[in-house]
Protein backbone atom coordinates (compact mmCIF):
# COMPACT_ATOMS: atom_id res chain seq x y z
CA UNK A 1 0.00 0.00 0.00
CA UNK A 2 1.20 3.27 -0.49
CA UNK A 3 1.35 5.84 2.30
CA UNK A 4 3.04 9.42 3.13
CA UNK A 5 7.20 9.48 2.58
CA UNK A 6 6.53 11.03 6.36
CA UNK A 7 4.59 7.74 7.46
CA UNK A 8 6.67 5.39 5.66
CA UNK A 9 9.86 6.64 7.19
CA UNK A 10 8.06 6.33 10.60
CA UNK A 11 7.22 2.61 10.02
CA UNK A 12 11.59 2.28 9.07
CA UNK A 13 12.25 3.64 12.21
CA UNK A 14 10.10 1.52 13.99
CA UNK A 15 11.42 -1.18 12.46
CA UNK A 16 14.97 0.04 13.24
CA UNK A 17 14.09 -0.17 16.91
CA UNK A 18 12.93 -3.25 17.00
CA UNK A 19 15.90 -4.89 15.58
CA UNK A 20 18.08 -3.25 17.75
CA UNK A 21 16.28 -4.32 20.71
CA UNK A 22 15.44 -7.81 19.75
CA UNK A 23 19.17 -8.87 20.76
CA UNK A 24 20.28 -10.34 17.40
CA UNK A 25 23.28 -8.25 16.39
CA UNK A 26 24.71 -7.46 13.21
CA UNK A 27 26.74 -10.43 12.45
CA UNK A 28 24.13 -13.07 13.48
CA UNK A 29 21.48 -11.35 11.71
CA UNK A 30 23.58 -11.57 8.31
CA UNK A 31 24.93 -15.14 8.96
CA UNK A 32 21.56 -16.58 10.28
CA UNK A 33 19.40 -15.40 7.06
CA UNK A 34 22.31 -15.73 4.60
CA UNK A 35 20.13 -18.85 3.32
CA UNK A 36 16.96 -18.29 4.91
CA UNK A 37 14.49 -16.05 3.52
CA UNK A 38 12.64 -15.13 6.98
CA UNK A 39 9.40 -13.75 4.68
CA UNK A 40 8.95 -16.51 2.14
CA UNK A 41 5.00 -14.54 1.71
CA UNK A 42 7.21 -12.11 -0.53
CA UNK A 43 7.36 -12.98 -3.78
CA UNK A 44 10.00 -13.16 -6.77
CA UNK A 45 10.24 -10.22 -8.14
CA UNK A 46 11.36 -6.08 -7.56
CA UNK A 47 10.82 -5.49 -3.92
CA UNK A 48 9.02 -2.51 -3.10
CA UNK A 49 10.46 0.36 -0.57
CA UNK A 50 9.27 -1.31 2.34
CA UNK A 51 10.14 -5.00 1.44
CA UNK A 52 13.75 -3.47 0.80
CA UNK A 53 13.93 -1.29 3.89
CA UNK A 54 12.96 -4.92 6.01
CA UNK A 55 15.59 -6.97 4.27
CA UNK A 56 18.00 -4.28 4.49
CA UNK A 57 17.98 -3.70 7.90
CA UNK A 58 16.31 -7.32 9.52
CA UNK A 59 19.06 -9.29 7.00
CA UNK A 60 21.58 -6.58 7.70
CA UNK A 61 21.96 -6.25 3.62
CA UNK A 62 22.56 -2.54 3.80
CA UNK A 63 24.86 -1.48 6.34
CA UNK A 64 24.94 0.79 7.84
CA UNK A 65 21.03 1.57 6.80
CA UNK A 66 19.80 5.04 6.50
CA UNK A 67 15.63 5.39 5.97
CA UNK A 68 16.14 9.09 4.53
CA UNK A 69 18.15 6.94 1.58
CA UNK A 70 14.31 5.53 0.67
CA UNK A 71 12.28 8.74 -1.16
CA UNK A 72 11.10 6.38 -4.03
CA UNK A 73 8.65 3.38 -4.28
CA UNK A 74 11.27 1.13 -5.16
CA UNK A 75 15.04 2.36 -4.81
CA UNK A 76 17.69 2.73 -2.59
CA UNK A 77 19.73 6.01 -2.93
CA UNK A 78 23.59 5.10 -1.96
CA UNK A 79 26.40 7.82 -1.78
CA UNK A 80 30.24 7.63 -2.51
CA UNK A 81 32.18 7.68 0.39
CA UNK A 82 35.96 5.66 0.38
CA UNK A 83 38.86 4.90 -1.50
CA UNK A 84 38.88 6.80 -4.82
CA UNK A 85 41.03 6.08 -7.64
CA UNK A 86 41.88 8.00 -11.19
CA UNK A 87 44.58 9.20 -13.66
CA UNK A 88 45.17 12.96 -13.80
CA UNK A 89 45.40 14.90 -17.52
CA UNK A 90 49.33 13.97 -16.94
CA UNK A 91 48.96 10.12 -16.41
CA UNK A 92 49.73 10.43 -13.03
CA UNK A 93 47.70 8.22 -10.75
CA UNK A 94 45.98 10.12 -7.58
CA UNK A 95 44.77 8.00 -4.78
CA UNK A 96 42.92 8.79 -1.97
CA UNK A 97 39.36 8.76 0.53
CA UNK A 98 36.87 10.52 -0.19
CA UNK A 99 34.70 11.39 2.93
CA UNK A 100 33.01 14.21 4.59
CA UNK A 101 33.67 13.22 7.71
CA UNK A 102 35.92 15.06 10.23
CA UNK A 103 37.09 11.93 12.22
CA UNK A 104 38.97 10.44 8.73
CA UNK A 105 41.08 13.11 8.77
CA UNK A 106 42.56 12.40 11.72
CA UNK A 107 43.41 8.78 11.29
CA UNK A 108 46.55 7.70 9.65
CA UNK A 109 45.20 6.63 6.14
CA UNK A 110 45.67 7.94 2.81
CA UNK A 111 45.18 12.03 1.74
CA UNK A 112 41.34 12.36 2.57
CA UNK A 113 39.33 15.07 0.36
CA UNK A 114 35.85 15.74 0.32
CA UNK A 115 34.96 15.81 -3.54
CA UNK A 116 36.09 14.33 -6.81
CA UNK A 117 36.97 15.96 -9.67
CA UNK A 118 35.62 13.89 -12.90
CA UNK A 119 37.67 15.48 -15.66
CA UNK A 120 36.57 16.14 -19.13
CA UNK A 121 36.58 12.58 -21.19
CA UNK A 122 37.75 10.88 -18.04
CA UNK A 123 37.23 7.81 -15.56
CA UNK A 124 37.34 7.55 -11.89
CA UNK A 125 36.62 4.74 -9.81
CA UNK A 126 34.88 5.45 -6.71
CA UNK A 127 33.66 3.67 -3.67
CA UNK A 128 30.05 3.32 -2.11
CA UNK A 129 29.20 4.50 0.97
CA UNK A 130 27.63 1.47 2.08
CA UNK A 131 28.55 -2.46 3.32
CA UNK A 132 26.33 -4.74 1.33
CA UNK A 133 25.54 -8.55 2.78
CA UNK A 134 23.90 -9.69 0.31
CA UNK A 135 21.38 -13.37 0.84
CA UNK A 136 21.68 -15.84 -1.34
CA UNK A 137 17.79 -15.32 -2.62
CA UNK A 138 18.38 -11.26 -3.34
CA UNK A 139 20.05 -9.42 -6.02
CA UNK A 140 20.85 -6.03 -7.35
CA UNK A 141 21.63 -3.93 -10.11
CA UNK A 142 22.35 -0.12 -9.88
CA UNK A 143 22.44 3.34 -11.75
CA UNK A 144 23.14 6.77 -11.63
CA UNK A 145 21.01 9.35 -10.67
CA UNK A 146 18.82 10.88 -13.81
CA UNK A 147 20.20 14.17 -12.76
CA UNK A 148 23.55 13.00 -13.90
CA UNK A 149 22.72 10.71 -16.49
CA UNK A 150 21.80 14.07 -18.40
CA UNK A 151 25.14 15.43 -17.27
CA UNK A 152 26.18 13.14 -19.79
CA UNK A 153 27.64 10.43 -17.14
CA UNK A 154 27.85 7.12 -17.40
CA UNK A 155 28.43 4.57 -14.86
CA UNK A 156 29.28 0.62 -15.31
CA UNK A 157 26.07 -1.06 -14.46
CA UNK A 158 26.55 -4.07 -16.77
CA UNK A 159 27.34 -6.47 -13.67
CA UNK A 160 24.85 -8.12 -11.20
CA UNK A 161 25.57 -7.55 -7.54
CA UNK A 162 25.50 -11.36 -7.14
CA UNK A 163 23.82 -12.76 -4.24
CA UNK A 164 25.86 -13.71 -1.48
CA UNK A 165 28.39 -10.48 -1.77
CA UNK A 166 29.25 -9.53 1.04
CA UNK A 167 31.92 -6.24 0.88
CA UNK A 168 32.07 -2.57 -0.41
CA UNK A 169 31.80 -1.90 -4.01
CA UNK A 170 33.71 0.86 -6.21
CA UNK A 171 32.56 1.73 -9.62
CA UNK A 172 33.50 3.17 -12.68
CA UNK A 173 31.93 7.13 -13.57
CA UNK A 174 32.91 7.80 -16.97
CA UNK A 175 32.64 11.82 -18.33
CA UNK A 176 32.49 11.28 -22.07
CA UNK A 177 31.51 15.32 -22.39
CA UNK A 178 33.63 18.18 -22.34
CA UNK A 179 32.74 19.66 -19.15
CA UNK A 180 34.04 18.82 -15.93
CA UNK A 181 31.93 17.59 -13.08
CA UNK A 182 32.74 17.04 -9.25
CA UNK A 183 31.21 14.34 -6.92
CA UNK A 184 31.11 14.96 -3.24
CA UNK A 185 31.39 12.88 -0.65
CA UNK A 186 28.04 11.66 1.36
CA UNK A 187 25.98 12.83 -1.77
CA UNK A 188 23.58 11.20 -3.37
CA UNK A 189 25.52 8.57 -6.74
CA UNK A 190 23.54 6.09 -7.83
CA UNK A 191 20.41 4.52 -7.02
CA UNK A 192 20.13 0.61 -6.53
CA UNK A 193 17.09 -1.43 -7.03
CA UNK A 194 16.75 -5.28 -5.55
CA UNK A 195 15.21 -8.09 -6.97
CA UNK A 196 14.08 -11.64 -5.11
CA UNK A 197 15.15 -14.67 -6.41
CA UNK A 198 12.53 -17.59 -6.83
CA UNK A 199 13.93 -19.33 -3.51
CA UNK A 200 12.67 -22.51 -1.31
CA UNK A 201 14.33 -22.44 2.65
CA UNK A 202 15.36 -25.51 3.92
CA UNK A 203 11.59 -27.12 5.52
CA UNK A 204 13.76 -27.89 8.90
CA UNK A 205 15.29 -24.59 9.71
CA UNK A 206 12.75 -22.39 11.72
CA UNK A 207 12.41 -18.57 11.52
CA UNK A 208 14.45 -16.60 14.98
CA UNK A 209 12.81 -15.29 17.70
CA UNK A 210 13.24 -12.25 17.41
CA UNK A 211 11.87 -11.70 13.68
CA UNK A 212 10.16 -8.87 13.47
CA UNK A 213 7.29 -7.99 10.85
CA UNK A 214 7.88 -7.01 7.58
CA UNK A 215 6.75 -3.74 6.38
CA UNK A 216 4.51 -4.11 2.95
CA UNK A 217 3.68 -0.21 2.39
CA UNK A 218 6.29 2.12 0.39
CA UNK A 219 6.38 5.88 -0.43
CA UNK A 220 5.01 7.56 -3.57
CA UNK A 221 6.61 9.04 -6.50
CA UNK A 222 8.50 11.98 -5.33
CA UNK A 223 5.76 15.03 -6.39
CA UNK A 224 8.84 17.25 -7.22
CA UNK A 225 10.29 14.51 -10.28
CA UNK A 226 6.96 15.11 -11.83
CA UNK A 227 7.55 19.14 -12.35
CA UNK A 228 9.41 18.12 -14.42
CA UNK A 229 7.70 17.63 -17.71
CA UNK A 230 10.18 17.99 -21.03
CA UNK A 231 13.60 17.25 -22.18
CA UNK A 232 14.66 21.02 -21.90
CA UNK A 233 13.88 20.40 -17.71
CA UNK A 234 16.16 17.78 -17.21
CA UNK A 235 18.56 19.44 -19.43
CA UNK A 236 18.54 22.62 -17.39
CA UNK A 237 18.37 21.20 -14.03
CA UNK A 238 21.19 18.63 -14.79
CA UNK A 239 23.50 21.13 -17.00
CA UNK A 240 22.47 24.66 -16.85
CA UNK A 241 20.90 24.48 -20.05
CA UNK A 242 21.54 22.14 -23.01
CA UNK A 243 22.53 19.13 -23.67
CA UNK A 244 26.20 18.46 -23.20
CA UNK A 245 29.14 18.33 -25.78
CA UNK A 246 30.46 14.78 -26.49
CA UNK A 247 33.93 14.75 -25.82
CA UNK A 248 35.09 12.16 -28.14
CA UNK A 249 32.93 14.30 -31.04
CA UNK A 250 34.68 17.27 -29.74
CA UNK A 251 37.75 15.42 -30.56
CA UNK A 252 36.99 14.33 -33.55
CA UNK A 253 36.43 17.85 -34.68
CA UNK A 254 39.52 18.92 -33.86
CA UNK A 255 41.22 16.39 -35.73
CA UNK A 256 39.07 17.34 -38.78
CA UNK A 257 40.31 20.69 -38.79
CA UNK A 258 43.54 19.86 -37.84
CA UNK A 259 43.31 17.79 -41.21
CA UNK A 260 41.91 20.43 -43.13
CA UNK A 261 44.88 22.85 -41.92
CA UNK A 262 47.00 20.80 -42.99
CA UNK A 263 45.54 19.96 -46.53
CA UNK A 264 45.99 23.80 -46.86
CA UNK A 265 49.16 24.08 -46.09
CA UNK A 266 50.13 21.02 -48.25
CA UNK A 267 48.12 22.76 -51.18
CA UNK A 268 49.89 26.33 -50.74
CA UNK A 269 53.36 24.42 -50.26
CA UNK A 270 52.51 21.95 -53.28
CA UNK A 271 51.96 25.19 -55.33
CA UNK A 272 55.09 26.89 -54.13
CA UNK A 273 57.26 24.00 -54.88
CA UNK A 274 55.42 23.79 -58.47
CA UNK A 275 56.90 27.01 -59.11
CA UNK A 276 59.89 26.56 -57.47
CA UNK A 277 60.77 23.91 -59.06
CA UNK A 278 59.05 25.58 -62.76
CA UNK A 279 61.10 28.19 -61.80
CA UNK A 280 64.43 25.91 -61.07
CA UNK A 281 63.48 24.40 -64.66
CA UNK A 282 63.36 27.66 -66.60
CA UNK A 283 66.69 28.40 -64.96
CA UNK A 284 68.68 25.14 -65.71
CA UNK A 285 67.28 25.31 -68.93
CA UNK A 286 68.56 28.70 -69.46
CA UNK A 287 71.96 27.71 -68.05
CA UNK A 288 71.94 24.82 -70.24
CA UNK A 289 70.90 26.59 -73.68
CA UNK A 290 74.05 29.35 -72.75
CA UNK A 291 75.85 26.72 -72.48
CA UNK A 292 75.20 25.40 -75.88
CA UNK A 293 75.80 28.74 -77.08
CA UNK A 294 79.10 28.97 -75.90
CA UNK A 295 79.96 24.83 -77.12
CA UNK A 296 78.89 25.71 -80.69
CA UNK A 297 80.90 29.12 -80.77
CA UNK A 298 83.63 27.78 -79.50
CA UNK A 299 83.36 24.90 -82.00
CA UNK A 300 83.12 27.09 -84.92
CA UNK A 301 85.85 29.61 -83.34
CA UNK A 302 88.27 26.37 -83.33
CA UNK A 303 86.87 24.60 -86.75
CA UNK A 304 87.93 28.18 -88.40
CA UNK A 305 91.46 28.17 -86.49
CA UNK A 306 92.10 24.50 -87.51
CA UNK A 307 91.04 25.52 -91.32
CA UNK A 308 93.73 28.74 -91.29
CA UNK A 309 95.93 26.14 -89.62
CA UNK A 310 95.77 23.86 -92.53
CA UNK A 311 95.78 26.90 -95.03
CA UNK A 312 98.59 28.18 -93.65
CA UNK A 313 100.77 24.63 -93.50
CA UNK A 314 99.63 24.24 -97.29
CA UNK A 315 101.35 27.43 -98.10
CA UNK A 316 104.56 26.62 -96.33
CA UNK A 317 104.94 23.28 -97.87
CA UNK A 318 104.12 25.38 -101.12
CA UNK A 319 107.02 27.59 -100.26
CA UNK A 320 109.16 24.74 -99.53
CA UNK A 321 108.73 22.94 -102.88
CA UNK A 322 109.54 26.54 -104.40
CA UNK A 323 112.87 26.76 -102.39
CA UNK A 324 113.65 23.03 -103.12
CA UNK A 325 113.63 23.50 -106.76
CA UNK A 326 115.19 27.04 -107.37
CA UNK A 327 117.90 24.78 -105.27
CA UNK A 328 118.35 22.56 -107.44
CA UNK A 329 118.45 24.44 -110.19
CA UNK A 330 121.04 26.18 -109.28
CA UNK A 331 123.15 23.06 -108.36
CA UNK A 332 122.99 22.37 -112.09
CA UNK A 333 124.32 25.80 -113.66
CA UNK A 334 127.34 25.38 -114.79
CA UNK A 335 129.99 27.70 -113.11
CA UNK A 336 132.11 29.75 -115.55
CA UNK A 337 135.41 29.26 -115.84
CA UNK A 338 138.09 31.17 -113.41
CA UNK A 339 139.88 33.99 -114.84
CA UNK A 340 143.99 34.19 -115.77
Amino acid sequence: MEVSLKEFHREVRALELLVAGGGAELPERVESLKTFDPYPDIPPALLNAGHLATYGIVAGMIQPFDATRLEKPATYLVAAKGPCRYRDEQGNIERFVLSNDPNDRDKEVEEVRDHVRIAPNSVCFVTLEPEFHMPAYIGARFNLMIRDVYRGLLVGTGPLVDPGFSGRLSIPIHNFTTREYFIRAGEGLVYFEFTKLSWLNDPLQAPPAWLPPKIDNQPPFPGSKNRRKSIDHYLDEATGGGPPQNAIGDEIAKLRKYADDAKRLLRIYSVAGVAAAVSLLYSGWSLYSAAQQFVQSAQTEMRERAESADDAIIELRNNLADAQKRIAQLENVPQPAPRR
